[in-house]
């Protein structure tokens, strides 16, 4: 008898179901071979389950001798260690005291030439309502008054006592009434003080838990709008107003706010044309985007605008186009033998590959790497199943934002798939110069797109507040909370992970590993690695990252990685699986990732290594399972960007409504599947099945 047990997740009208089968039959579960919980320490007795190196615990205040060099900005717990040995994994919510978020540039003075006085009114209502309309009350400026020296001058005017950040009083006990944080000085300081904080350093809007990581963006405002009249700081201001009439180089909050956060006023920004994502690229190419279009060919798929990648060819782009532009590029991949091969697109800023395998026209399920999003060079990486040999077309998009920016597309020449080893390895070709399985067949087609047409009118958010704790209803901390969604009763979880020397630092390189001891698969088929994984969203740079290692044939063999999991860019702050098409995305609930062990694993050893640089910067990981034997097919769902992202074992399948009938998503895709924005429209419903 089958028994069928059915998940459902709602995302944006997309209603994906999971259908876990189970049988009596032959096809059975998936055997379980091994499983580490972490809810107890298995680091200790003479047979541990585990080796910790980097074992570390520190709560605030830290002290100084134990913490590298900033023990005093690190507000929360520092660790590498199980989730019951520290007091608090994730970040501290709700709100320690009401928030202000203000689009500024410190240079601005208020009159003619600089902020009008609507503008200074506004401000001037919110610091009342930070101070809680308390009289004469202090107005503390970090790092110092400088930092905005007309704002302080206007209101020592209005009788408020300005003063300076002494930068050593605990920002938890310091004595002024608002502090005004702008940019400079540590990024957290202030990030948990009662008192009401104005913000208006972008870069530091993540470190203070009241946006997204912010941009800086120079331009003469459009009008100003009030669009909460009803809140104190609105009060006086009519609902549109100038905001100043200069140029100015404005502190902008990031895109993503906390929940229950209230826009107050809005202002008007004029955006030149530009070319800033994948969608951009897509609609200049479709013409629903004005552009100027050059055309050429090439053998070789390596264009470098300034960017130098990991190849030398560097060709200049068609058209010689330069700075800011979008580019399509098509052609033939001769598959010679069936079988699941590595891609690599190395990109300044995005790109995007699809292979045609269902030999049906691009779509989202030919999705092989994406990576929408701007950053220096960096390879991604993505692998593709051909069920037979044969010609297939692919197509790689690819954008670059302004400065310096290249494209180049690479195959690997090692069998299997799963290769994520940086370029130079030796396990690589440049398309077109490729020998292996996998080659160029005739020649690329190259399109080039510069954007034109009139500037783009967008709004964006003049002045934000967050309530404090003891408003109705309280206020909500940016990534706020405690991770949730793991199994028993701990988990293991790194924060910080460079600001104290591990036990054995050698040839790590600052990471800190968690080893699980060896486990005999010899023999055992369709051997998998599933582990429940977690992560904040703040403040991950690019150098972060949480790697699945495996060992397959015992700690001497040369390790595999199975998955890199951090930010898809330098102005992307989440943790994604960067080998994987940046997908799944990490959030602060736990959710099973799987991977194939290596072909071949006897004694197979996975490690987790782990490097993080900051309090807010926190990875978990629980539950690690390895699996063999007839596959249980899984499906799950996430967001990433304004795609959905359907990760998934088996075969894929979808229908109208509930029940049925289903069919195999064209082109059977391999996972993950994503689903475009211009896609979500009807209500569709997913299955995996064997």
């Amino acid at each position: 008898m089958i028994q069928e047990q059915t998940r459902m997740t709602r995302t944006s009208g997309l209603v994906v179901a999971a259908w876990l089968l189970a049988a009596t039959t032959p096809l059975g579960f998936a055997e379980t071979v091994y499983v580490e919980d972490f809810n107890t320490d298995g680091s200790l007795g003479p047979n541990p389950r585990y080796t910790v190196i980097g074992g570390f615990k520190s709560e605030p205040p830290h002290a100084p001798e134990n913490i590298d060099g900033t023990a005093s900005d690190q507000i929360g717990p520092i660790y590498w260690a199980r989730s019951s040995e520290v007091s608090y994994v994730g970040v501290p919510a709700p709100t320690a005291g009401r928030r202000a978020l203000l689009a500024w540039d410190g240079a601005l003075n208020a009159g003619p030439g600089g902020a009008s006085s609507d503008t200074m009114r506004l401000i001037a209502n919110t610091i009342k309502w930070l101070a809680r309309d308390k009289a004469n009350a202090t107005v503390v400026f970090s790092p110092n008054a400088a930092v905005a020296q007309g704002l302080a001058d206007h209101l020592a005017t209005l009788g408020y006592v300005v003063t300076d950040d002494d930068g050593t009083t605990s920002d938890t006990a310091y004595p002024g009434d608002v502090i005004v944080k702008g940019p400079g000085g540590p990024p957290s300081r202030f990030a948990t003080a009662k008192q009401g904080v104005l913000v208006f350093s972008a870069a530091d809007h993540d470190d203070m838990l009241t946006s997204s990581i912010g941009s800086n963006a120079t331009f003469a405002p459009g009008d100003g709008a009030i669009v909460a009249a009803g809140h104190p700081t609105a009060a006086g201001v009519p609902a549109t107003f100038s905001v100043a009439d200069v140029s100015a180089n404005w502190n902008l909050m990031g895109d993503v706010l906390p929940g229950g956060s209230t826009t107050v006023a809005t202002m008007v920004r004029l955006i030149p044309p530009t070319v800033a994502s994948l969608a951009d690229v897509d609609a200049m190419a479709a013409g629903t985007k004005p552009s100027v279009k050059a055309s050429g060919s090439t053998t070789h798929l390596d264009f470098s605008d300034g960017s130098p990648g990991d190849w030398f060819m560097d060709q200049s782009l068609p058209g010689d186009v330069t700075g800011l532009w979008g580019l399509v590029a098509k052609g033939k991949l001769n598959v010679k033998a069936a079988g699941r091969y590595s891609f690599a697109l190395g990109m300044d800023d995005g790109a995007r590959l699809r292979i045609d395998r269902n030999r049906n026209g691009f779509g989202p399920e030919d999705d092989v790497i994406v990576e929408d999003a701007t950053g220096g060079h960096r390879a991604r990486y993505g692998d593709a199943q051909f069920t037979a040999p044969g010609l297939y077309d692919f197509e790689v998009t690819a954008f670059n934002s302004g400065g310096a920016g290249g494209i180049e597309m690479s195959v690997s020449i090692q069998a299997g798939g799963n290769d994520t080893s940086p370029i130079n390895s030796g396990t690589w070709d440049l398309l077109g110069d490729a020998v292996g399985n996998v080659v160029l067949s005739g020649q690329i087609t190259v399109d080039t797109y510069v954007p034109a047409g009139d500037s783009e009118r967008v709004v964006v958010p003049l002045l934000v507040v967050l309530n404090g704790p003891n408003d109705t209803p309280p206020g909500s901390v940016f990534g706020g909370g405690p991770f949730s969604g793991y199994e028993g009763a701990a988990f293991f979880a790194g924060s910080g992970l460079n600001k104290w020397l591990p036990e054995r630092i050698g040839d790590l390189g600052g990471y800190r590993t968690v080893q699980l001891r060896p486990v005999n698969v010899a023999g055992k088929e369709n051997v998998k690695v599933t582990i429940a994984l977690a992560a904040t969203f703040l403040d991950f740079e690019t150098s972060d990252f949480l790697d699945i290692m495996a060992y397959p044939n015992g700690i001497n063999s040369t390790p595999v990685r199975l998955a890199r999991y951090s930010a898809p860019s330098g102005a992307v702050k989440y943790f994604a699986d960067i080998d994987h098409g940046n997908a799944p995305r990490l959030g602060l609930q736990f959710q099973d990732v799987t991977y194939e062990a290596p072909p071949g694993a006897t004694d197979l050893i996975i490690e987790i290594r782990s490097f993080t640089s900051w309090w807010n910067e926190i990875v978990g990981f629980d539950n690690i399972r390895i699996t063999a034997g007839s596959d249980v097919p899984t499906i799950q769902v996430a967001r990433d960007g304004r795609d959905v992202v359907v990760t998934f074992s088996g075969r894929l399948q979808r229908a109208a409504n509930a029940a049925g009938p289903y069919t195999d998503v064209p082109g059977n895709p391999s996972s993950p599947y994503r689903i475009a924005p211009g896609d979500q429209g009807a209500q569709q419903y997913f299955r995996a099945t064997n």
